[in-house]
């Protein structure tokens, strides 16, 4: 009985660990979701324009988070963002975020 009690107790321990280090890490939903709303606050997009850029950077992330890829897919990869934000996006709020450098480096890298 005492070996259950202290395997149980073992693998609560661990278990409890690894929770713990799973929620410092934030998931790729939530990056995206921060990306969406700086772009969204920076040119006052709507909500719907909103959603469809969280998944663009969900994607986005979930692809470059990626170890098995090479600088330059990662590379190809950031130029097809950048176009699918440029295909989003009328050339007024385009041209206001091509000059945030900054913002727009962040976006599609």
């Amino acid at each position: 009985m005492k070996k259950l009690i202290a395997a149980f107790t073992l693998m609560l321990a661990f278990s409890i660990n690894a929770n713990a280090q799973d929620k410092n890490t934030p998931s790729a939903y939530d990056l995206a979701k921060k990306q969406a709303a700086e772009l969204t606050e920076y040119l006052g997009l709507d909500k719907t324009q909103n959603e469809n850029f969280v998944g663009l950077f969900e994607q986005k992330i979930s692809v470059l988070e990626n170890k098995d890829l090479t600088k330059e897919r990662k590379d190809e990869f950031s130029r097809v963002i950048e176009a699918k934000i440029r295909a989003s996006l009328d050339s007024n709020l385009m041209d206001k975020l091509e000059k945030n450098q900054e913002l727009f480096q962040k976006l599609i890298h």
